[in-house]
């Protein structure tokens, strides 16, 4: 990750109810400077609503206050002050009966619904209004101005856009495409559609590439020196816009960015984990410039008993570990009474604030490692569609999220393709050409038996040692044989009660061998022990890559020590032993690596994601050398004692309480 900054920046978004009004803005004022130490930069939003259209007169008026507060926080001795403009095409349907009506065209989606508070990017009236909006922010001569996540071109009151009328003709002029919208929808919609689906993203590439440059051109006539930033989010969302960010980065000329997605409550704190993933993913696909790269932290409605502070803390750590090296925290209140509710978050992050400046600055240009979940940015565009799909609702199947699961059982996951081995999941190969796929397969690969599909169709399962014999939908447990890879767990059961969970085809299918060579780790039975055959293979293919394949219930319940087990043996089979970390327990420990090339370098930040306290567990670290390693937490620093390992070292970590975080780095 070159270019990296190696500094850690907390930066605080601020909603209008907290300055517009003078008492509003005295109070955060007060709040500000009382907690200096962990206010780096702060942006104030430019609306409320996430309705496009503000008529001039009332931005203006806006605007005007924000330029007062800005000049505020610069003699307060905030040392970078901006704009985030919320709106840029619109987020939603929202307001839409009292805000004013857009006077440009709508966003139009594939199905004819038409959208109340969001605008066709492609229009003159939009690019003008947008000029007119970022040239008024940009005349206060701001640090910097953030361009929010309405980047995107679906689900802005319609699913997917944009097929008005001026889209369409572009689309025609530059691609030979001709179409109605009905009609192009069909033809989305074709199996024999491929090159018209390539051809449809591609047009929403080019046009938030050219919004952006529009953008960038706004900001920048008026002066060059203000910093811009975009916000993001997917692909595991979709990935119907495209993904580009190198290209919509490049446009907008900008050196921030805010990689988000929904993390809002502690519902369901393992959340933070895909999260911190997904961040990671867009993190990977930045362009070198953009250097400053601040973690979306989104507490919306910013109701404190929603959201715990410990929760807050330990996602801001996984997103710095997962390659961010800074923190935009949208989590003070609306204006719903004083601010008192958060004075003991911004107590806990002061107490972090040491700890994740020693992660960004030992971090910085480390890439992530492990095995990596493969996606693609153009993976909608390349996808299959079979007769009678519906290529608007991908489903499941192109879910790049499922493997995620891995890291809950202590697999340590990396976001920089490809990794030490790739995971397959899904029809998500299909994203892939041929020989990009053969290139996975001539390393290492853990795959379900739907990316086996995939493979089948493009001439590749020789690769993989197997083809599926038989698909069973019901009834079935699997139990392992006693191949070594199975450890001490050989005859063990696993019943999973596929029929339980919803569809459960592709969750219980027969491997049979192509070849010789194959092993095979695993049997499929009825729940009276009438075989079926084998269900979970593992083979060495001529091109020297180790492919194992997963036949039943891969990506659900394998939360087992038993199957921990295999599935860490199988990783670091494929891995040829070099899978970066290694946790003996079967505990709720969860890696994130970040390791040097030459593995003499590195971090690991361990998250007890369970609610019973960790009293030992042992970690191997796979890296060369004796080295000086410290184990971190908030509380301060200690040398940890190592131990030798058969192809690095090993350290006990002691202690670790319920949902907290502690950190090993050495160099």
């Amino acid at each position: 990750m070159p270019g990296l900054r190696p500094t850690l920046k907390l930066a605080w978004r601020i909603g209008v109810n907290n300055y517009e009004t003078d008492a509003a803005f005295d109070r955060l004022m007060a709040v500000l400077g009382a907690h200096r130490a962990i206010v780096d930069e702060v942006c104030l939003f430019e609306t409320v609503t996430h309705h496009l259209y503000i008529p001039p007169e009332p931005l203006a008026e806006r605007v005007a206050i924000i330029g007062r507060r800005l000049a505020a926080l610069h003699e307060a001795g905030v040392p970078s002050a901006g704009v985030n403009v919320l709106t840029t095409l619109g987020h939603m349907n929202e307001a839409w009966d009292y805000m004013p009506p857009l006077p440009m065209a709508p966003m139009v989606g594939h199905d004819g619904s038409v959208s109340r508070g969001c605008a066709c990017p492609n229009t003159p009236e939009l690019r003008e209004y947008i000029r007119d909006k970022y040239a008024l922010v940009a005349e206060l001569r701001p640090d910097f101005i953030w361009v929010d996540d309405d980047i995107r071109m679906h689900n802005h009151g319609v699913t997917y856009g944009c097929f008005c009328e001026t889209c369409l003709r572009l689309f025609a002029e530059w691609s030979g495409f001709e179409h109605t919208r009905e009609s192009l929808a069909a033809a989305l919609n074709e199996p024999g559609g491929g090159a018209l689906r390539e051809a449809w993203v591609e047009q929403n590439v080019r046009t938030l590439e050219s919004l952006m440059a529009h953008v960038a051109e706004a900001i920048h006539s008026v002066d060059p020196a203000i910093e811009t930033g975009l916000m993001t989010a997917g692909p595991g969302w979709t990935t119907y816009s495209g993904q580009a960010l190198d290209r919509w980065f490049a446009a907008l000329e900008a050196v921030k960015s805010r990689p988000g997605g929904g993390f809002y409550n502690d519902d369901c704190p393992k959340q933070m984990i895909l999260k911190a993933f997904e961040v990671g993913r867009q993190r990977h696909g930045l362009p070198d410039a953009v250097t400053d790269r601040q973690y979306e932290l989104e507490n919306f409605p910013y109701h404190t008993l929603r959201k715990s502070s410990r929760s807050v803390t330990n996602e801001c750590t996984l997103a710095l570990a997962s390659g961010m090296n800074g923190i935009a925290f949208n989590a003070l209140g609306g204006g719903e009474g004083a601010l008192d509710d958060y004075l003991p978050l911004l107590a806990r992050i002061g107490e972090h604030r040491q700890l994740w400046e020693a992660l960004v600055s030992h971090a910085a240009d480390l890439p992530t490692a492990g095995l990596w979940a493969a996606w693609h940015p153009r993976l909608m565009a390349r996808r299959t569609v079979r007769r009678g799909e519906d290529w608007f609702a991908a489903g499941g199947s192109y879910n790049t999220t499922v493997a995620c699961v891995l890291a809950e059982i202590g697999l340590p996951m990396a976001t920089d393709a490809p990794g030490e081995a790739v995971v397959l999941s899904g029809r998500v190969a299909e994203g892939f050409s041929d020989e990009e796929l053969r290139e996975f397969l001539a390393g290492g690969v853990l795959m379900d038996t739907a990316a086996l599909d995939v493979l089948t169709e493009r001439g590749l399962a020789n690769l993989t040692g197997v083809r599926i014999g038989r698909r069973i939908d019901n009834g079935v447990m699997e139990r392992y044989t006693n191949d070594p890879l199975n450890g001490p767990h050989a005859g063990e059961l696993r019943d999973c009660r596929i029929e339980f969970w919803g569809d459960a085809r592709g969750q219980a299918d027969v491997l049979e061998p192509l070849t010789d060579g194959v092993r095979f780790l695993a049997n499929l039975e009825t729940y009276f022990n009438e075989q079926y055959g084998p269900c979970l293979s593992a083979y060495e293919n001529d091109l020297g890559g180790r492919v194992v394949v997963m036949g039943y219930a891969p990506w659900m319940f394998i939360h087992s020590g038993a199957k921990r087990t295999q599935l860490l043996n199988c990783a670091d089979w494929i891995t040829r032993d070099r899978l970066p970390v290694r946790i003996r327990e079967t505990v709720p420990l969860v890696p994130f690596v970040r390791l040097s090339e030459d593995r003499t370098r590195g971090l690991v930040v361990l998250l007890n994601a369970g609610f019973d306290l960790l009293q030992e567990a042992a970690v191997e670290v796979r890296a060369h050398g004796r080295p000086t390693v410290r184990e971190l937490s908030p509380a301060g620093a200690q040398e940890a004692r190592l131990l030798p390992a058969t192809s690095g070292w090993r350290t006990k970590v002691r202690g670790l309480g319920p949902w907290e975080t502690r950190l090993l780095v050495w160099s």
